[in-house]
């Protein structure tokens, strides 16, 4: 009988279902049979996991029983035995200071000293788990480690002390993130510490540089490999459960660590992740000995709650696998506001619910202070996005949104000034704050399951009350129990869809890794329902990419796949030889650079390629109203973000005038299908403009400058950069797309993270004469500037 079984069999035990009951929805205090009782189960518990150390469930449910009894009884005592006994010596060390024991003992005071002495490590009290795999890391002389610890355990402090102990025998370290916000967040962390290196977080800011830490997406760190014929010394992979994924950015993860390895043996690997099962499952090559650092047990130790749609409101307790009603609401609008606390995260999964949700959300809450910071937040967004952008009514309730369809400054700002002002209440996001972003989140609110399985829900809930909130100034020991709310609707969720399922995932700790890459070695095709020709074609593709090729066709299939437009367009034998035949008919027209960089594209890619493209974004390039379209988008790069959508704007206008108002948007937005496109025949991505109020039109400009921005980034500059490898783009024509300048000085300024909408701001005021660079390369400003 396996331990989660075991742990069910106590349910035959009448007055220990009576006693978890009290405890899980109670605030009626035990009785002292009760007491005994149940804190004698909990020794037991213990005494079973000292004999075997497998039966961690033992651990977390004994944990469970002592935690809400001393929080209850205010009756710090069984807590402060057990985290001394198991090593957690945060809590003890919360309890001592605070002087939550009754009875203050020698033996207490003197285990006080030992933790500050032992334990205390630059200025946070680690877990005895913590210490051990710290030092046990940093110590290593593996090739691949992975260190799997729950949310908020201190992963971003593992990357800097390690860089920290071999900054003097480790010349090119590499921090691989999944995200531009995590990208963000790890500069600001790397760069506090000063370590005296060049900082790199964009693939064209290295300049033959011989040491450096590089922070960048799995894209940006291939493309840096590629074009500098470089490798990296040390590379940590953060969210690295990410790579077991059947998608392209896992594909992308697994190729930058094996060309990596190919390019220098020696390199390390160090993968971080709080969703690892089995470190086995990351293996890339067979002689991989991955070593493992694992912390098993989490201080915290969530509540869940449901909000049913017909107004019951039940708790769950995983240890029983029970719902227990609590009471009733009349809405999930009441619902959410009754248990909001200081800082509330809604998730949902579309960017459009998102905004939608935001609205009703703020018309059932009444204005917030108008505080100076508040105010300036507001101005900001008027002054620099637009007027009437929703967002800025959401403020004013307290509400902030953010979504990947929402530009990326402005995204970042939001969730900064959302850390900074104490009166923004409530945060609606989705699957951007399941990529470890930090933020200070005292409760969940969970309106869709949509994509939400067992261990992007674990890491969702993870990122409720981060320790430093718990163990911070003051501690709060509550908050070791964060509120976790499921919320029933129609609206936002799946129709007639229940939460109770979605819940009861969580009555297990541990879950299986569902390997899905089929580069990695324990991909198996028979447990995944992946068509066996896509396998053999993603496979097939990284042979290619691997292989020495000196054939033409080859050749550029190889640069295709390495530009990921293998994901845009079927590249065959065929595709390729019509690619290279138009490369070839332009290159002999003298007047080559007469034709515009779009229609150059179009000629090349587009043509006579019609049956290979299978991505629907690009198809739209058929039409030349999209490729006129794009050309003006590449015009109007050097104005700032507010002066991009009041373009839009009038662009709507226009084609509002013209009888021409259907417009692409996007699946996530869209509201009809258009057109006779292979793509599209079960989908919405149009919308038709001339439906649209004033206030729509400037938000729908302000989404569109996102999708088009992303589109342009990630797509169509791969056929750029094929285009310039071709040389049928020269260096100029190339800088003004990728960049929107052919100033080298701006252009530097880009490679080292800016926009061009900044730069030509800081352009405009004057200011770039106060901005250079320090002896490492990394940007640094004058007083004047600061």
């Amino acid at each position: 009988m396996n331990e989660n079984k075991l742990i069910q069999k106590l349910k035959d035990i009448s007055l220990y279902v009576t006693v978890l009951r009290k405890l899980t929805v109670s605030r009626e205090k035990l009785n002292e049979g009760e007491k005994t009782f149940i804190l004698t189960v909990a020794v037991i518990l213990l005494r079973k996991f000292g004999k075997d150390h497998r039966l961690t469930v033992f651990v977390e449910l004994a944990y469970f029983i002592i935690l809400r009894y001393s929080l209850l009884h205010d009756d710090y005592t069984p807590l402060y035995d057990f985290s001394v006994n198991i090593g957690f010596y945060p809590i003890a060390q919360v309890i001592t200071n605070n002087n939550y024991l009754q009875d203050i003992s020698i033996q207490s005071a003197i285990i006080s000293e030992l933790i500050e002495e032992d334990y205390k490590f630059e200025s946070i009290i680690e877990t005895s788990e913590q210490k051990r795999s710290r030092n046990e890391l940093l110590n290593n002389k593996y090739k691949d480690v992975c260190f799997v610890a729950p949310t908020s355990f201190g992963k971003s402090s593992i990357i800097l002390n390690h860089i920290s102990k071999h900054l003097n025998d480790i010349k090119k370290f590499a921090v691989i993130v999944p995200s531009k916000s995590l990208l963000t967040q790890t500069y600001h962390f790397i760069r506090q510490r000063e370590f005296g290196l060049k900082i790199i977080i964009h693939d064209e800011m290295y300049n033959n540089n011989e040491r450096f830490i590089a922070i960048l997406t799995q894209e940006r760190a291939l493309r840096m490999l590629e074009k500098y014929n470089i490798s990296f010394d040390c590379m940590y992979i953060d969210e690295a459960h990410r790579i077991f994924e059947h998608d392209m950015r896992s594909i992308l993860l697994s190729r930058l660590i094996r060309l990596n390895r190919n390019r220098d043996t020696s390199s390390i690997v160090i993968y971080l992740s709080p969703l690892i099962s089995n470190v086995d499952n990351l293996k890339i090559f067979e002689s991989q000995d991955i070593f493992e650092q694992r912390i098993k047990f989490n201080l915290k130790d969530p509540d869940y709650y449901e909000y049913c749609q017909n107004g019951t409101i039940r708790k769950y307790n995983r240890f029983l696998d029970l719902f227990f009603e609590i009471g009733n609401c009349n809405n999930m609008f009441e619902y959410i506001n009754r248990n909001a606390t200081e800082k509330s995260f809604c998730y949902l999964y579309s960017p459009k619910k998102i905004e939608q949700f935001s609205k009703e959300l703020s018309e059932k809450k009444e204005l917030i202070n108008n505080t100076p910071e508040l105010m300036e937040v507001i101005e900001n967004l008027r002054k620099y996005v637009h007027n009437e952008f929703y967002a800025i009514d959401c403020l004013k309730k307290g509400i902030v949104y953010i979504h990947g369809k929402m530009p990326d400054s402005v995204k970042e700002y939001l969730e900064h000034k959302y850390s900074q002002i104490h009166d923004l209440q409530f945060l609606i996001a989705n699957k951007v704050i399941l990529e470890g972003v930090n933020l200070p989140i005292t409760s969940l609110f969970i309106l869709s399951g949509m994509n939400l399985k067992e261990k992007e829900l674990t890491n969702l809930i993870g990122r409720v009350n981060r320790l430093d909130l718990v163990f911070g100034q003051p501690s709060r020991l509550d908050l070791l129990v964060p509120q976790i709310h499921f919320v029933n609707n129609d609206s936002y969720n799946r129709k007639n869809g229940k939460f109770e399922n979605k819940i009861k995932l969580l009555k297990k700790s541990k879950f299986e890794d569902k390997v899905k890459n089929p580069l990695l070695k324990n991909f198996n095709v028979n447990d995944n329902k992946t068509n066996e020709d896509k396998v053999h074609e993603i496979v097939e593709n990284e042979n290619i990419f691997f292989s020495s090729v000196t054939d033409p066709k080859m050749e550029l299939k190889r640069r295709m796949i390495s530009l990921n437009v293998n994901v845009y367009t079927i590249i065959s034998d065929e595709l390729c030889q019509i690619i290279l035949d138009e490369i070839d008919l332009l290159k002999s027209d003298p007047s080559l650079f007469k034709f515009e960089p779009m229609d150059r594209l179009f000629l090349i890619f587009i043509k006579r390629c019609e049956s290979y493209i299978q991505d629907k974004e690009f198809e739209r390039l058929l039409k030349k109203k999209a490729l006129d379209y794009y050309k003006i988008y590449f015009e109007n790069r050097k104005f700032s973000l507010r002066d991009n959508i009041i373009k839009e704007i009038a662009y709507f206008k226009k084609r509002i005038s013209d009888g021409d108002s259907v417009i692409f948007i996007g699946d996530g937005y869209g509201e009809l299908s258009y057109g006779n496109s292979k793509h599209y025949q079960n989908s919405h991505p149009y919308i038709d403009l001339k439906f649209k109020s004033e206030r729509e039109l400037a938000n729908i400009a302000i989404i569109k400058h996102k999708i088009e921005e992303d589109f342009v980034n990630f797509k169509l500059r791969s056929f750029f950069k094929l285009m310039y490898d071709y040389n049928v783009l020269n260096e100029d024509e190339y800088n003004n797309i990728v960049y929107g300048t052919k100033d080298e000085k701006k252009i530097n300024l880009i490679r080292n993270g800016l926009n061009i909408n900044l730069v030509n701001r800081l352009e405009k005021d004057g200011q770039l004469k106060n901005i250079s660079n320090d002896l490492h390369g990394n940007l640094i400003f004058s007083d004047k500037f600061l």
